[in-house]
């Protein structure tokens, strides 16, 4: 039997991740496609092959499922990630914006699980993710609640003496007062001097 090399000669033609809604829900799974060789480089032809696909978060795995293709005449297999045998987590699961992943992958060239490691790749942007970001906004969220009172402004320089305001009309006469209690009698005044006596008449 073939030995099989160490690294898989692999030609990505598309890697589509789509985690969000935009328009229209993008679909959870990543097309992959690759060429597997064997150590002399000839391709592996018509052959079952068994796949392991690993999304790592640094060194931690956040995904994880199994697959199994078979090769054409030019040995390439085509696979959707996302669309296999669960292990570990699911797509729609993943946190793509928590940081770089990358993509780890393993084959079995005989379709088994006899699993042997290809090597990773840092994922980068995608179709879906470029219009996501170039797409509008999500609707608007509640408002937040109310911030504390700043604290109190300097007092505004004296604002300049407005114009003397129109003459107000005349109020209405007020009513006659009331009439006062009669006053005390006075005391009698003092007698007066007698009177010079007149001149006798003629005779």
């Amino acid at each position: 039997m073939k030995k099989l090399t160490t690294s898989i000669k692999i030609t990505l033609f598309f890697l589509f991740i789509g985690t969000s809604p935009i328009f229209a829900q993008a679909p959870q799974m990543m097309n992959y496609q690759a060429i597997a060789r064997d150590a002399l480089g000839n391709e592996l032809i018509s052959q079952a092959v068994g796949l392991r696909f690993t999304i790592l978060d640094g060194v931690t795995p956040v995904f994880q499922e199994t697959q199994t293709s078979t090769t054409n005449q030019f040995g390439l297999f085509s696979v959707k990630i996302g669309n296999g045998t669960a292990v570990l987590g699911t797509i729609a699961g993943v946190n793509w914006g928590s940081g770089a992943k990358s993509l780890q992958v393993e084959m079995d060239p005989t379709g088994g699980t006899n699993y042997v490691n290809m090597g990773s790749n840092q994922m980068i942007s995608v179709p879906y993710a470029l219009y996501a970001n170039s797409g509008p906004g999500g609707p608007t969220g509640a408002t937040g609640a109310a911030g504390a009172t700043g604290a109190a402004g300097a007092t505004g320089a004296a604002g300049a003496t407005g114009a003397a305001g129109a003459t107000g009309a005349a109020g209405a006469t007020g009513a006659a007062g009331a009439t006062g209690a009669a006053g005390a009698t006075g005391a009698a005044g003092a007698t007066g001097a007698a009177g010079a006596t007149g001149a006798a008449g003629a005779t």
